[in-house]
């Protein structure tokens, strides 16, 4: 049992720098992003490096997921089960997403720019996968967060209101730059919310029983 408990501590304790820098480098791919995401965003320079970035970010935060839940899975009760489980899901669809459109997409784009639309087209499932998992899963994640109350209230605040900026910046209601600062404010944001979180994580102190409190 104290083997268990010792490993399980070093795993939340070092989800915490995972966090970080997974939240950084969310932030930085999303300052990156050129606007748009025509043909002529993705021969952009910036298009390539700012979504090799975005799937670094995306493995790094599910990675760190885990211990972020196992750190707050009896305050968080089953809101912040439900959450963490769409959250997973959703990151790892939005990895898929990020790794297809930093090889494939360009190359086409270079390549075949006739195929570019057909290429660019959401999968059927794609959509909804990314609103129930990526959107619903971290505004959930986020509230549980809040509500648990051992993490940084304001990192959770910051998971759902990154979340909902993305997922308005989705909707046909503004133009590209609307839409791109949106995205980009909500996705800057919603990396703060892990820098948040990591830090939370990394930082409170240990006891000798191997358990870990933050002081209010």
């Amino acid at each position: 049992m104290g083997t268990n408990s010792a490993a399980l501590e070093r795993t939340v304790r070092w989800s915490g720098p995972i966090s970080i820098v997974g939240g950084i480098l969310y932030a930085l791919g999303a300052l990156l992003h050129p606007v748009g995401e025509d043909l002529a965003a993705v021969l952009n320079p910036r298009w390539v490096p700012s979504h090799v970035i975005y799937w670094a970010a995306a493995i790094l935060m599910i990675i760190s997921l885990g211990g972020v839940y196992a750190r707050q899975s009896k305050e968080s009760g089953k809101l912040g089960l439900i959450g963490f489980v769409l959250a997973l899901i959703g990151t790892a669809v939005v990895c898929g997403i990020f790794f297809l459109v930093s090889t494939a997409i360009p190359l086409i784009a270079n390549e075949a720019p006739a195929l570019f639309e057909r290429a660019m087209a959401p999968r059927p499932w794609a959509m909804p996968a990314v609103i129930l998992g990526y959107v619903l899963g971290y505004v959930l994640f986020g509230i549980a967060t809040m509500r648990a109350n051992v993490l940084p209230r304001w990192a959770g605040a910051a998971l759902v209101l990154g979340s909902v900026l993305f997922f308005i910046s989705e909707t046909p209601l503004f133009g590209h730059n609307t839409s791109h600062a949106l995205v980009t404010i909500g996705d800057v944001i919603f990396g703060l919310g892990f820098v948040g979180i990591g830090y939370g994580l990394w930082s409170e102190p240990r006891y000798a029983d191997g358990s870990a409190n933050r002081e209010s």
